[in-house]
């Protein structure tokens, strides 16, 4: 499950950087730990034909910003991501980037569980001439305040999601989680995976929690 049973709720803020050695230990490994390594610089993340992986940071706020600097896995079928959620049924808040397609990244949300917004908005890196976020690092951001979401890629404002009273809003998106996924189940929306064309890794080399208290 992608939530939490129970919040713990900080007003303290982290910046972990991973050319750190101690920086994966502030983290639980939810899912498949085998598949996370931590390198000089950076914390990858493998997607192998037994699993993928899941990293999450033990502590919740209510508003905040969540930031890392990621670069996404290639390859059809493989989906890297980093979010926030909250307890089940999940208030859910998304970046996601599907190998097939790295040029886009898909931002979206849920509210307890569904999702309310049919269409990913898709967006791409700042400038004229879009970037392959599988080629290199890029900062990505979710901010989470009373009145809105908002999603950033290297500091440029892509959306914003306004609170509108009466409609559902993903207000308990709290805990941070990231990592890798196969999508090949997804009825075409990710691909599917070539494990010749393997191994798949994304990266992380640094991640920010910043509670707005």
């Amino acid at each position: 499950a992608l939530g939490v049973t129970q919040v713990s709720y900080t007003c303290q803020s982290s910046f972990i950087d991973f050319s750190n050695a101690g920086a994966l230990a502030k983290f639980s490994l939810a899912w498949c730990p085998q598949n996370v390594r931590q390198t000089s610089n950076s914390v990858t993340w493998q997607l192998t034909p037994e699993c993928g992986t899941t990293m999450v940071y033990p502590w919740d706020f209510q508003y905040g910003k969540l930031e890392a600097r990621i670069r996404a896995s290639p390859g059809s079928g493989v989906v890297s991501t980093i979010l926030l959620a909250g307890p089940d049924p999940a208030d859910e808040l998304d970046w996601e980037w599907v190998g097939k397609d790295t040029m886009t990244a898909q931002s979206m949300y849920f509210v307890k569980g569904q999702r309310v917004d049919p269409n990913a908005a898709y967006v791409h890196t700042p400038g004229d001439t879009p970037q392959d976020m599988a080629a290199g690092f890029h900062n990505y951001a979710i901010e989470l305040t009373k009145d809105s979401v908002k999603w950033y890629i290297d500091n440029w404002l892509t959306r914003t999601l306004p609170r509108v009273d009466g409609v559902p809003f993903p207000s308990g998106a709290s805990r941070a989680r990231m990592g890798v996924w196969d999508g090949s189940q997804t009825s075409g929306w990710a691909g599917t995976v070539d494990w010749s064309r393997g191994p798949f890794t994304a990266e992380m080399q640094w991640f920010n929690f910043t509670p707005y208290c």
